[in-house]
């Protein structure tokens, strides 16, 4: 289970410029930069290709690849139901 845009493409959508991603929330320029390199790490910790999933999930909150965990589960399965029913449909697919 776990949510991923359906054209695998390695792009950031929405950071293309930090400054004014960090002018449009309380984060910092720095912070900013510093969220997106934690966020590149996580991504690519199990496959190289951009996107958080599930088991990347797990692994970057609690340093565990297969145990099940009911947190990452329900998590996961709510970001699901927001990205289905909130986003545009054919951009992300969650299975």
């Amino acid at each position: 289970m776990g949510c991923f845009q359906s054209k695998a493409k390695k792009q950031f959508l929405g950071y293309e410029d930090p400054v004014t991603l960090a002018s449009q929330t309380a984060f910092s320029v720095s912070k900013v930069e510093a969220l997106f390199e934690l966020y590149k790490s996580i991504s690519s910790s199990v496959i190289d290709d951009g996107l958080i999933n599930k088991e990347e999930f797990q692994l970057a909150f609690f340093k565990k690849r297969k145990k099940e965990n009911l947190f990452a589960n329900r998590f996961m399965a709510l970001f699901c139901y927001i990205i289905s029913h909130f986003l545009i449909s054919g951009v992300f697919t969650c299975h």
